[in-house]
């Protein structure tokens, strides 16, 4: 397993431990994702995995369009990681230096899994902060971000896909993350 895929692995355990403790009271409460419920929220990452997974076998954005409107939340708890499954097939199955039709511009592959990473630490901290609870990545999946996504997170936000950076409110590794990727 590379370093990407052990953090892949655990950016997919921070999302879990949170979205486990989603009550069916709280999918409608606004997320800390501007406009989107918890319910909205949990349908976007459970179906990033599907869509990062159908773009490695070879799939082109319109023929993932479809995937924006299920209700992965309705099919059961099970989907996320039933997704996530087939999505780490397709990365061993993919050649990962061929380019992927992303919606933000074609891309290798291997792009797809630092910022699926990226994705699922981020969105858990907006499903946190639409549950009310406490967002507590791990110093080395921030230390991640910051240093292998980050590249990246300059490339989708000349894209459209990330706000501009802002001042972090302090010198600690979450707050220049977050400052990093436009948030608060």
């Amino acid at each position: 397993m590379t370093d990407h895929m052990l953090m892949l692995a655990e950016g997919e355990g921070l999302w879990e431990s949170v979205s486990a403790g989603v009550s069916a009271d709280q999918l409608g409460l606004e997320s800390g994702c501007a406009g989107w419920s918890n319910r909205d929220l949990l349908n976007h990452v459970i179906a990033g995995g599907h869509r990062y997974s159908m773009l490695l076998d070879g799939a082109t954005v319109e023929e993932t369009a479809f995937t924006r409107d299920l209700d992965y939340v309705a099919a059961g708890s099970d989907e996320f990681r039933r997704y996530e499954d087939r999505l780490h097939a397709s990365i061993e199955a993919a050649d990962l230096a061929v380019d992927v039709d992303h919606r933000a511009g074609r891309r290798p592959g291997r792009d797809l899994i630092p910022m699926r990473t990226m994705e699922l630490v981020l969105h858990t901290r907006d499903l946190c902060d639409g549950i009310g609870a406490a967002w507590e990545p791990s110093a080395t999946i921030v230390d991640y971000l910051l240093t292998d996504a980050a590249s990246i997170i300059e490339d989708l936000r000349d894209a459209g896909a990330f706000d501009p950076a802002t001042t972090p409110t302090s010198s600690s590794a979450v707050d220049r993350l977050l400052a990093f990727a436009g948030r608060a």
